[in-house]
Order: structure tokens, then C-alpha cells, then sequence
């Protein structure tokens, strides 16, 4: 059977601190170091945690590599993270990760990963935002805490979905235990640690359920992508990439008659990135019913037709928040 493969990164606090509160709830069992790093099973799961002595945003194929050490097939990843705003306003948030608008495309990005690609979506992302929310109540942070998704960024490259669940925003916050404990909440009815079915398994669904279920993928908009994310906590639908509007460079054309309902499309690294995160999200999701969440005001007349025929190209439709209910 297939694992799923929590990450925790020793220099990392906000990680640490995430780690210690699942492994003291009990219920996991020390096996065999993996790479010379600590590795725990959970007893009635199928769950690891593989506790890293580096950094993580640069480890690619970390997948790959725990599977070769421990002779286990990982079917995802979920990096148990700090998230550093220059804000520091204390927060909750995930998101799953590449760097679609970066070029030139295939070369190595700053912050991991590769220029112009990304990892498949956890299929988690969606109900997990929601748990977490819940979650946060629960532990009495939401007076003091945002809660939030990101939009896709960093590394490293996995081949499997990816997740990252973050406390932020500051060295003040990142060892929060009880932002720490509400995170272990989600995590352990998210993967059945609880002895559930867990939370956002698309594998669990039969072929007509997936037919019915709405995926979003977000364009356009801020890092915190506010109205995606609002899409996300007023329905039940899952979620794929979330693109930035600075994932999305569009130049005009030049030519004063150019016409963005007929013309030449504009030129610039968005038609990729809308094109990698649906190839992206259709691999995560196969099945389901993508269906693209544009931040309308976030872009002007002509970027708005631009993207509309993109996705009249890609054969995938555009909608508001009734439409993903």
C-alpha cells in the first residue's frame, strides 16, 4: 500500500514544532533511518514522517529518494512548514507548489523547483483549507490569525501531489504550539490518523462522483489569491493551482488596431502558466470538471478577453462562486 509522506525540516521551527505535536499524540513507531534522517510509520495508517536535518525548497525527488530508503511507494507529499510574510501578522496557510511564471523556462528557480514547471496539486488542498479554518476556531486563533491559501511558488520538484501547510508570519509566531496543535487537528482527521477516511482522498471517489466534482483553478489576482480563497471556504469544491497575477507577465501587442477578441494573442510567460497549472491540475484530478476561477478585477479589459479565449482554446470553462457549488 501506498504512503502518504509528511516532511518536517530540523531548521525550521514552525516545522519542528508541527512534528512534535503529531508524534505526541502517539500512535507512531521509529523505523529505519532514510538518507541518515529519522523516519517514523504510523501504527493503523499508512503515514510516515521523515524528519530531514536540512532545508527543504532545494531537496528535488525527495519522493523518489524515501522511496528507494524505505522500500515504501509514496503516493504524496505534505511539507509541514513556516510561512515568512514581511507583514508578520500571525497566520494559518497552505498551498501547493511550482513556478509556472518564471523563465527562462527549465532552468533552475531561486527558491527551488524549475522555472516554468510545477508538481501536481494535492487534492487535500481544498478541504483542508476548510478543516483548518475549523480547526482555528476550535483552538481560539481566528481573533489573531488569518487564515489563508497561497498561490503556487517555490520548490522542490516532486513527482507526486504536493501540499505545503504553514504557521506564519515571523520568528514570533513560528513556535506556537497551539497553532501547531490545530494543525495536527487537520492533519490527523485529514489522513484517518483518527481511524477516519480522511479528508480530500480523490482516489476514494468512484468514476460518477468524480464526473460531478468541480475543480477550481484559480488565475489571477495576489499571493493570498482572497477571492479564490473565498470560492474555496463558501463551497464544496476541490482546488488545483492557483496562479498570481505575477505568474501571469501579458504584453500588449503594438499595433494600435489589434483587437483582443480576434488579434494575435499577446506574448509573455501567462499562456504557459494557465497552460502547465490545467495540464497540472488534470493529472491531479483525472476525472473531475476543472473549471477556471478568474480574479476579474485584477485584470484590465484586454487581459481578461486574452485569458478567455485561452481557455475557450483549452476547452475549459470559466465561473463564478455559484458555479462551483
Amino acid at each position: 500500500m501506498a504512503v502518504s509522506l509528511l516532511i518536517i525540516s530540523e531548521p525550521d521551527i514552525a516545522s519542528t514544532i508541527q512534528g512534535e505535536a503529531l508524534l505526541s499524540r502517539g500512535g507512531w513507531t521509529e523505523t529505519t533511518s532514510v538518507e541518515g534522517d529519522r523516519a517514523w510509520a504510523h501504527d493503523t495508517a499508512p503515514v510516515h514522517i521523515w524528519w530531514l536535518n536540512d532545508r527543504v525548497l532545494w531537496q528535488d525527488g525527495l519522493d523518489e529518494r524515501y522511496e528507494a530508503g524505505a522500500k515504501v511507494e509514496v503516493s504524496e507529499v505534505i511539507f509541514l512548514s513556516r510561512h515568512f510574510a514581511a507583514s508578520g501578522r500571525p497566520s494559518l496557510t497552505l498551498h501547493v507548489i511550482g513556478v509556472p511564471g518564471e523563465s527562462p523556462v527549465g532552468e533552475a528557480a531561486e527558491f527551488g523547483g524549475v522555472k516554468g514547471e510545477v508538481v501536481l496539486p494535492n487534492p487535500r488542498f481544498a478541504s483542508w483549507f476548510r478543516r483548518m479554518c475549523q480547526a482555528a476556531e476550535d483552538h481560539s486563533l481566528t481573533s489573531e490569525f488569518e487564515l489563508t491559501i497561497e498561490t503556487t511558488h517555490h520548490g522542490p520538484s516532486l513527482s507526486v501531489p504536493t501540499l505545503f501547510v504553514e504557521i506564519g508570519s515571523s520568528e514570533s509566531h513560528w513556535d506556537r504550539r497551539d497553532a501547531a496543535e490545530a494543525w495536527a487537528d487537520v492533519i490527523t482527521e485529514g489522513l484517518g490518523l483518527d481511524g477516519g477516511g480522511g479528508l480530500g482522498d480523490w482516489a476514494a471517489l468512484s468514476d460518477a462522483e468524480r464526473v460531478t466534482a468541480k475543480v477550481m483553478l484559480g488565475i489571477g489576482g495576489g499571493h493570498y489569491a482572497p477571492r479564490h480563497t473565498d470560492v474555496i471556504r463558501k463551497t464544496n469544491c476541490w482546488a488545483g493551482h492557483q496562479i498570481a497575477g505575477y505568474a501571469l507577465e501579458m504584453e500588449r501587442p503594438d499595433d494600435p488596431d489589434w483587437e483582443p477578441t480576434s488579434g494575435p494573442l499577446p506574448a509573455g510567460q501567462w499562456a504557459h502558466s494557465i497552460r502547465v497549472c490545467l495540464e497540472s491540475t488534470r493529472e491531479a484530478f483525472p476525472g473531475g470538471q476543472i473549471i477556471a476561477h478568474l480574479d476579474r478585477k485584477s485584470f484590465k479589459g484586454w487581459q481578461r478577453q486574452s485569458i478567455k479565449r485561452l481557455c475557450a482554446e483549452l476547452e475549459i470553462s470559466i465561473g463564478r462562486t455559484r458555479d462551483f457549488d
